[in-house]
C-alpha cells in the first residue's frame, strides 16, 4: 500500500499539470517511508504508520524538512482540505522560492477536490520575508516586467 502512495502522487501530478512538482513530492514520501523501513520493526508498516512517524519526526524537530515534505506529500495523496499548507510556514521562512510550491499546492488542490485555497496560500506566504521574496523581481533596481 504504502509503495502506491508515490504513483498516485505522480499521477496526480500528471493529472493537475504538475508532473515536476509531484516528482518532487513521490521522491520527499519515498525517502520518509524508507528511513520508517529501516526502522527495527516486526511487520511492514503501515500508512497509519507512516503519518504516525512523520508526525512524531516533526514533533521532535520542528527544523526536520524531510519530515514536513512528507506530511505534506501524505496531505496531497490522500485529498487533505489544505493540502498541507498550513505545514509550509518554516519552510517559506526559510526560502521564499517555497512560495511557488505553496502555489503549486493550492492550484493542486483546487483542480482535484475543489477547494479554495487562497485564505490558507495567503497565511503560509505571509511567512515570507518581503525583501528576499521581491529581491528575484528586481534587476538593477528596476522592477521586472
Amino acid at each position: 500500500m504504502i509503495e502506491e502512495l508515490a504513483d498516485r502522487l505522480r499521477q496526480c501530478g500528471e493529472d493537475t499539470g504538475h508532473p515536476e512538482f509531484a516528482a518532487r513530492m513521490a521522491h520527499a514520501l519515498e525517502a520518509v517511508v524508507a528511513d520508517l523501513q529501516a526502522l527495527p520493526r516486526d511487520d511492514a508498516p503501515t500508512v497509519l504508520d507512516l503519518y504516525r512517524y512523520v508526525e512524531e519526526r516533526l514533533a521532535r524537530n520542528p527544523e526536520d524538512s524531510a519530515a514536513r515534505w512528507g506530511l505534506v506529500a501524505l496531505s496531497l495523496v490522500h485529498g487533505a482540505n489544505d493540502g498541507g499548507l498550513s505545514l509550509l510556514g518554516p519552510e517559506i521562512a526559510a526560502d521564499p522560492a517555497i512560495v511557488a510550491d505553496a502555489v503549486t499546492i493550492a492550484d493542486w488542490v483546487f483542480q482535484e477536490i475543489g477547494v479554495d485555497l487562497t485564505r490558507e496560500l495567503s497565511e503560509a506566504c505571509s511567512h515570507a520575508d518581503r525583501r528576499a521574496l521581491a529581491a528575484p523581481a528586481r534587476t538593477n533596481d528596476r522592477l521586472i516586467d
